[in-house]
């Protein structure tokens, strides 16, 4: 069976190494990020097209299955990737990151996008780590009385302009000790976080609340309607039984 994986998390990667041996497996990643780790099976990097391009590929490479094991944000991927299936009648699964489960000894605050989380960050705190990606950066300009921790994987872009900010950039996992003695040193009293889940940056939550700091989280968009699983063997289920 021919198998696309649409990945670029560690989840697409742990189902391309299991299925590999008995199956043509092509996991496509986007190219958000130059360093990747090393992937089992074929490659690809870069956009489709959108749903029409994509829709063109799964027919041109006789794709007998999708499973989009993308970032829990990257929904326009996931959009376009449900609806290229249904015109190409193709299997469409996403294999999604289960959510955390949060602390219960800290504040944790829910907000919808990068906007609203910088506006209530103006206006409860003094300093925030920022641990957001680098899209919606921009939306935490002017805060001048607030100073910004930012860690992102990649090297900023050099035109981002933050007052009062020192960035990082750092690839997870990340360990408890190492976020908390961050923390400290940076004396945080708000983490600003997508909801991403997963256990490599999970430490962040943990050590937010060890402290005593507020944690603000971006809502994940809602997930599509399909065929949906949260770890790699019920994926591998799903493909014996569809």
């Amino acid at each position: 069976m021919k198998i696309l994986i649409l990945g670029g998390t560690g989840e697409g990667r742990a189902l391309a190494e299991k299925l590999v041996d008995d199956h043509d497996i092509v996991t496509s990643l986007a190219g958000a990020t130059s360093s990747t780790a090393k992937i089992v099976g074929n490659m690809r990097i870069g956009g489709f097209g959108g749903e029409d391009g994509l829709a063109a590929y799964l027919t041109q490479n006789n794709i007998d299955r999708v499973i989009d094991a993308t970032h829990p944000f990257a929904a326009k991927i996931t959009d376009h990737a449900v609806s290229a299936c249904v015109k190409t009648n193709t299997p469409y699964l996403r294999l999604d990151r289960p959510s955390w489960t949060l602390p219960t000894d800290t504040d944790v605050i829910f907000v919808l996008d990068s906007v609203e989380a910088a506006r209530l960050v103006a206006r409860t705190s003094s300093s925030a780590f920022l641990t957001i990606g680098q899209k919606g950066l921009n939306d935490f300009t002017g805060l001048d009385t607030v100073k910004l921790l930012v860690r992102a994987i990649e090297n900023f872009d050099e035109n981002l302009k933050l007052e009062n900010a020192t960035f990082v950039s750092a690839r997870p996992p990340f360990a408890l000790a190492d976020e908390i003695t961050l923390m400290q040193n940076h004396q945080i009293d708000t983490l600003v976080s997508k909801a991403s889940g997963g256990n490599a940056t999970r430490a962040k939550l943990d050590a937010a609340a060890k402290i005593g700091a507020r944690i603000i989280l971006i809502r994940r968009p809602p997930p599509p309607d399909s065929d949906r699983v949260f770890n790699v063997e019920d994926a591998i289920n799903w493909l014996l039984n569809k």
